[in-house]
């Protein structure tokens, strides 16, 4: 296991080495910390009458070595006994991260959001957003949160969602936490019907009643039974609802400590967005939130 986490010394960045650092002791000691900032040029090379550049390029290259030192001094303290790579790039922030991940074989990225409360909690940082996105690897969205000592997986039982649950419960496991496993079903005329497979423009019906409570049933067997599969012990759960703001719901009401979730991890531009579930979530949880990406095929 190989944890990159994303710093740039803002409010959050304690809080990312120090889930970062945890993840690690959950994989064990085999695993490997280092830390990635990502600072900003501070010039631009022209051909334009470079004679009349040389001194300012010069200055500012010198500047740019000064800030890496004090950049690569508070990395360390903030690494501590912990050892690890430090990486210092410049350019883009979230571009710089992903390129560094993926050179790194990172099999998890950390990084924290700049929001707060109210409307600015509804949206991630830009950096952090892109890199949830972009990254070829799980990633951890890191915020504070109560010691609770349970831990919530979301899923709809499609692959990409099932590593959500190993993951959960690994996490479950390490922090001595109970595990929730939680499906969500949207009864809603359109959403039912186009998970059922119904051609675009059929008019869409409510589910019967007793469509609805065979469903249920059938979906809490299917989760005790991927339960027992990996051989872990937990709790499931299937509400009714719209499936992000129900999830989120539940970890509130469950004060949870991490959220789990799947992302498909595809290629090319099937890759540029989560689902929107997942997206959803990740936005408006009030905890750390675990992206957790569909290994690839061998």
């Amino acid at each position: 296991m190989r944890v990159l986490a994303a710093v740039d010394f803002n409010h959050a960045s304690d809080l990312v080495v120090d889930q970062a650092k945890a993840a690690l002791r959950q994989e064990g000691e085999q695993s490997a910390l280092s830390l990635c900032h990502v600072v900003p040029f501070l010039h631009e090379t022209t051909t334009l009458f470079p004679e009349e550049h040389q001194g300012a390029m010069l200055q500012l290259l010198g500047v740019e070595n000064e800030l890496k030192q004090v950049v690569r001094h508070r990395m360390a303290a903030m690494l501590g006994a912990d050892g690890g790579e430090l990486f210092i790039e410049q350019g883009n922030p979230y571009a710089e991260c992903i390129r560094r991940a993926d050179s790194w074989h990172a099999d998890l990225v950390v990084v924290g959001t700049h929001s707060k409360s109210g409307l600015e909690h509804a949206l991630l940082g830009s950096t952090a957003e892109r890199i949830v996105r972009h990254a070829h690897c799980s990633v951890l969205v890191a915020r504070h949160a109560p010691k609770s000592n349970v831990v919530l997986a979301a899923t709809d039982l499609s692959d990409p969602s099932l590593p959500a649950i190993r993951a959960a419960a690994a996490a479950a496991r390490h922090r001595g936490a109970h595990l929730v496993v939680l499906s969500v079903v949207d009864w809603s005329g359109a959403a039912w019907m186009a998970a059922a497979g119904a051609p675009f423009g059929i008019a869409p019906t409510i589910a019967s009643t007793d469509l609805q409570r065979e469903s249920h049933r059938l979906l809490l067997e299917t989760l005790t039974s991927a339960l027992k599969r990996i051989g872990a012990i937990g709790e499931t759960r299937v509400i009714e609802g719209s499936p992000a703001s129900s999830i989120v719901e539940c970890a509130n009401e469950l004060n949870a400590e991490l959220v789990v979730v799947g992302t498909h991890g595809r290629t090319g531009l099937a890759r540029l967005a989560l689902g929107s579930v997942a997206e959803a979530v990740i936005r408006t949880a009030t905890c750390p939130v675990l992206a957790v990406r569909m290994a690839k095929p061998e």
